[in-house]
């Protein structure tokens, strides 16, 4: 009894690793005996599948290479301008006709719109689609005639029609036809590219039938322009009997698709993809990918996109294989579907018996494997789980590990709360999110940097001394632990990265360790949000008694080494050098201007067109004697709108004027131009008097060495 309380996990793996080996060692001898019927299946499919499409294809490529070597034969035999010839060729397309079954008609068409055509014809109807008598002989072909008549200029229609040997039965002439057929489409794209046509499927008006046109040039003139195009008409059911004659079994189906995957012709009789209006000669065909038969849509979507012969697909339970060829003189294909299992009647019998003793395993061991395999994953999910909250330093969604009387899972499940323990005391000193990013980077724990670009944020608190003085320590620390808290979240928001806690100040890095394209800008608007923050935390402060955290913030962008610093028991990551520097002295500054916010010129340059700045001064910080142009940032340029962010503009525009007549010292307009400043916005005074000072100075003497630059000596 004590082994199955304390045993061993191996113990449980081996046991159902040998049980499903068994199982599919029964499977795969039983499967043996019966892959004689895979590959008898494998070669029916492919060759009966992909021979029927092969079939296809070539017969219609032949049928169609045909017509363009007739076509080609008739257009090198017509002479240029004799009229003569232009009529002559009736006989000849009367027998082309003869010999070609699936043809409905021949003709050419000249550029000043006359027309020869003969074609097939229905014995009782005239051009106009209409019974004539009733009781007409029996008329197996028809010359079409279109003149243009010598004094009127209009175009004349003559139909001639004839028995089966080619004998006269009547004649019908329309004195003035609409028909001119150098205005359809097959004329002119084939006057435009000057070679053979093949057209999309339309409505032939005389017959109300589908079909196609293949079209060609007849000859050309001095200017080398098309003087006609011959053509020849296909209707697409004539193809119908083609399909059939190639079926692999009776309950296959074979289809002629467009390049538009739209279904011409189908081998089945009963179905039908194509309508047309007769009255409005509209064409509506329906795609393959379109149909609402859930067979063809099955194999639409199983052969487009594959690059094999045929492939196997399920309908309702039910498989088939459908293949596919392209035709190489038309954008047509061919699709042969068929039902898989035409080729496996002999086997059916057979694959019954072999079901059944498949289910009756396959039941048994799932129950088996079920048991065993909860045995074995819960627990091990469980720490799984305890795992990931460690690992990624989730500790308030750390889910307690399993109890369990396998030994090896309550070892881990004690080691695994003692982490727990550690990593939480670990989280108190270190930021989580910069260690969370350390480790996402692969960053090791070695001293050493590298100089990467990066932008700083430092924060402080105005007159925190006094603040403190004032306070108990205990009622300070919680302040100040929801001061930070808040800001952190704000920061954290905008993908920055708590460098250090510095007494009341926060020292903040965007670019590192992780790489941000948007560093300066997420840094702007993190300053900002911060501020925005504040105002809403100093009124609930004021509501309960305690003081005002009021906090000035500097940003700066540049080249920093960034890595890890101190010794090889203690280190810190974070960034030394000029950027650091420069960012401290600019949060310091804001006490001299009256501000919340400083950035420098890198800061404004990269974020401009995002965020909304005023020039404030250019500055030269303690310890530095290069000046650095400072800027105020106003709002997000998508976070104001309406009169405010009009308002917000004019105060740039103006600051930015001011400013450069400053600059250029000329001191009595930048004088005024500023005063009007300050009527307007007032609130900008603290920034603006120490310039205004200035140019008061020196308005009637500049010193020679005066650069613009306000040299702050205090930090």
């Amino acid at each position: 009894m004590n082994f199955f309380k304390t045993r061993k996990l191996r113990s449980d793996i081996l046991f159902a690793f040998s049980a499903l080996i068994c199982i599919t060692v029964s499977c795969e001898i039983i499967y043996s005996s019966t892959a004689h019927k895979e590959l008898i299946l494998d070669f029916e499919r492919e060759y009966y599948s992909k021979m029927a499409t092969r079939t296809a294809v070539g017969y219609l490529d032949s049928h169609f290479n045909q017509m363009e070597v007739i076509l080609e034969i008739l257009a090198n035999d017509f002479d240029q301008g004799i009229q003569d010839k232009f009529h002559g060729f009736s006989k000849l397309f009367l027998e082309t006709l003869k010999n070609t079954p699936h043809i409905l008609s021949f003709y050419m068409t000249l550029k000043n719109g006359e027309v020869l055509q003969a074609r097939r014809t229905d014995q009782s109807v005239g051009p106009q689609g209409k019974n004539k008598n009733g009781s007409l002989p029996h008329a197996e072909y028809a010359i079409r005639k279109i003149n243009v008549d010598q004094q009127s200029g209009n175009l004349t229609e003559t139909w001639n029609y004839l028995n089966e040997g080619f004998g006269e039965v009547y004649t019908e002439v329309i004195p003035s036809t609409s028909n001119i057929f150098t205005k359809r489409e097959w004329y002119i794209k084939t006057e435009t590219s000057k070679t053979k046509i093949w057209s999309d499927a339309y409505i032939f008006k005389t017959t109300n039938s589908v079909g196609i046109t293949l079209s060609t040039p007849l000859g050309y003139d001095d200017s080398a322009n098309i003087v006609g195009v011959l053509c020849v008409d296909f209707i697409l059911d004539s193809f119908k009997d083609i399909l059939q004659s190639i079926q692999i079994s009776k309950n296959s189906r074979t289809y002629l698709v467009n390049s538009k995957n739209e279904i011409l012709v189908s081998s089945n009789e009963n179905e039908q993809f194509i309508s047309n209006n007769a009255t409005s000669h509209e064409l509506s065909l329906t795609k393959i990918t379109d149909s609402s038969d859930p067979i063809i849509d099955g194999a639409a979507k199983a052969i487009f996109g594959s690059d094999k012969g045929y492939v196997n697909f399920s309908v309702n339970g039910v498989e088939y294989v459908v293949s596919a060829g392209k035709l190489s003189k038309l954008p047509f294909s061919i699709l042969t579907i068929t039902p898989q299992s035409e080729f496996t009647v002999f086997f059916e019998n057979i694959t019954r018996e072999m079901m059944f003793l498949f289910l009756m395993i396959f039941l048994f061991s799932t129950i088996v494997i079920l048991v065993l395999s909860r045995r074995i994953s819960k627990p091990i999910t469980m720490l799984c789980n305890s795992a990931k909250a460690i690992g990624e330093m989730d500790l308030e969604n750390y889910p307690e590990p399993p109890k369990s009387n396998i030994l090896e899972i309550k070892h881990l499940s004690n080691a695994m709360n003692s982490m727990k323990l550690n990593v939480t005391t670990f989280t108190k000193y270190a930021p989580r999110d910069l260690v969370n990013k350390l480790v996402a980077q692969g960053i090791s724990p070695e001293l050493g940097g590298k100089t990467s670009n990066i932008t700083i944020l430092f924060s402080d608190i105005e007159k925190f001394s006094t603040i403190a003085e004032n306070l108990p320590a205990e009622y300070l620390i919680l302040h100040l632990s929801e001061y930070f808290d808040e800001l952190t979240k704000e920061i954290m928001k905008c993908n920055g990265v708590i460098d250090k806690y510095i007494g009341d100040s926060i020292m903040a890095i965007w670019g590192a360790p992780n790489a941000d394209d948007n560093q300066i800008t997420n840094a702007c608007i993190a300053g900002l949000r911060c501020q925005t923050i504040l105002n809403i935390l100093q009124e609930k402060w004021r509501a309960v008694g305690k003081p005002p955290l009021p906090t000035r913030i500097g940003l700066h962008a540049g080249p920093a080494v960034v890595g890890n610093i101190g010794s090889h028991d203690r280190m810190n990551f974070t960034a030394i050098g000029d950027v650091v520097n420069i960012a401290s002295r600019l949060e310091g500054a804001n006490k001299y201007y009256g501000t919340k916010i400083l950035a420098s010129e890198d800061i404004e340059t990269a974020s401009r067109g995002r965020i909304l700045f005023r020039v404030v001064d250019k500055i030269a910080v303690k310890g530095r004697n290069t000046g650095i142009t400072v800027f105020e940032p106003l709002c997000s340029l998508g976070d104001v709108g309406g009169e405010k962010y009009y308002s917000l503009i004019d105060l740039c525009a103006k600051s930015r004027d001011a400013f450069g007549l400053y600059q250029d010292k000329r001191f009595a307009e930048a004088i005024e131009l500023y005063e009007a400043i300050l009527k307007i916005f007032p609130w900008v005074q603290g920034s603006v008097e120490p310039i205004l000072k200035n140019c008061k100075r020196y308005i009637d003497n500049v010193p020679d060495d005066w650069d613009g630059i306000n040299h702050l000596e205090g930090k």
